[in-house]
């Protein structure tokens, strides 16, 4: 991709950060200040990124088929959305050797969270749930399963939660949640379509 930069990120949270949200994120809540540790660079507070319209994406494991077909699904329109502004910031349970070898085998442009302690699925409420795993095998499982296991460059080991359900949220230039989606099943996420209106907007 000829855009490929080395994005993995690490987390972790200032000293003085606020008590846990109690409930889910929803339109209107502020993003929380948080310290993105880059690989290759200084760290960042969140509030550097004001500025810049985010999409915060919540996926299970690297080798998850459905959360490689998002991935690709996101990257067919990277290039647009990055160049009105947007960053895609993508988390993952796997751990930080693993994600890092995806993000360089697969060439992934977006930042890449690493999040084995699942701070930030906690912080952002985004939960496992069987009955929702189980309701997604009907709901195109078996496409995107197929098509997310065909787009592999190599093959990954499992480090993650098989009843992980995504979550999307949409953030504003002033770091306030415009959109915060909970995914209904499996592989539910907010669809392309609609990120792409809103990364466009003006």
């Amino acid at each position: 991709m000829k855009h490929f930069l080395p994005g993995l990120f690490l987390l972790s949270f200032l000293p003085n950060f606020s008590p846990a949200q109690n409930h889910k994120f929803k339109q209107g809540d502020k993003l929380p200040e948080l310290i993105l540790s880059p690989v290759f660079s200084d760290s960042i507070k969140t509030s550097e990124l004001k500025g810049k319209k985010i999409l915060l994406t919540f996926n299970r494991y690297v080798s998850c088929p459905l959360c490689n077909f998002r991935t690709h699904e996101l990257l067919s329109v990277y290039d647009t959305l990055k160049q009105n502004g947007l960053i895609i910031i993508s988390v993952y349970e796997s751990t930080k050797e693993t994600l890092t070898e995806y993000t360089t085998r697969e060439q992934i442009p977006f930042i890449m969270i690493a999040d084995p302690e699942e701070k930030l699925y906690k912080l952002f409420k985004v939960k496992k749930s069987w009955w929702k795993s189980f309701t997604g095998l009907f709901k195109d499982y078996k496409r995107k399963h197929s098509r997310g296991k065909k787009l592999f460059k190599s093959k990954y080991e499992r480090d993650g939660s098989i009843n992980r359900i995504g979550a999307d949220f949409l953030i504003d230039e002033n770091g306030i949640i415009q959109t915060a989606y909970y995914g209904k099943f499996v592989g539910d996420h907010l669809p392309v379509e609609e990120i792409m209106k809103w990364g466009l907007k003006r």
